[in-house]
């Protein structure tokens, strides 16, 4: 009974152990404390990557009507709200960008983000969106990732808002791209705990079943 007691407690570690930042990024992360339970949050962050992101960026692995049914919207919303109605609510979630151009611009192609949260984290995206800067030369820089290509898409916030506002849109971002790199993210966590609870059931039972088996048999 002790070691299955034993067992279940080491399959349950990566559910209540929290996972941590990969190092190696010459910057100490950010935590972006975002919650994938806030709906208002993941329609914000939707919006701003549709109006702030996806000049360069895709996230090409989602579809419009699969954002509508999992952030409470119709699709005649969300179509609306990230597409400015351009685009049908089957498809897929694509730069803005034409072929060619961003070589031309930029000297390298912008990375689809589908699974940048899953690959990076969210801290990294949170602190990356947070952590631009300008050099003696008046050029962007940023201390997460020296010599990025990307420009700061969100200085027109940090520049009119309050810096509560605009840390707030750099974690709505995170928590939509966070979203968006595993999507039934909130749905597997939940059956997790009720597998868990079934298996607890079921070894107890198990047990009294095996005590009842045994109980007449001297050892």
């Amino acid at each position: 009974m002790k070691k299955l007691l034993t067992i279940f407690s080491l399959l349950l570690l990566p559910l209540v152990t929290p996972v941590q930042a990969a190092g190696g990024y010459g910057i100490e992360l950010k935590p972006a404390e975002n919650n994938l339970r806030d709906q208002d949050s993941l329609q914000r962050g939707a919006i701003l990557f549709s109006n702030y992101c996806m000049a360069c960026h895709s996230v090409k692995y989602m579809r419009y009507n699969r954002i509508a049914r999992d952030l409470g919207w119709t699709d005649e919303e969300v179509v609306a709200k990230m597409t400015y109605n351009q685009n049908r609510v089957v498809d897929n979630v694509m730069t803005r960008m034409l072929d060619g151009v961003a070589m031309d611009v930029m000297g390298v192609e912008p990375p689809d983000l589908s699974l940048m949260s899953r690959l990076k984290g969210t801290d990294y995206i949170y602190t990356f969106l947070t952590e631009y800067y300008q050099d003696e030369k008046g050029n962007w820089n940023n201390h997460a990732l020296k010599g990025t290509s990307m420009p700061n898409v969100l200085e027109g916030i940090q520049r009119h808002a309050s810096p509560e506002d605009y840390a707030q849109a750099a974690r709505d971002i995170s928590n939509f791209l966070e979203y968006a790199g595993e999507p039934a993210k909130l749905e597997r966590l939940d059956l997790g705990w009720k597998v868990i609870a079934f298996l607890l059931v079921l070894l107890l039972l198990t047990y009294l079943l095996k005590k009842e088996y045994w109980r007449d048999i001297k050892h």
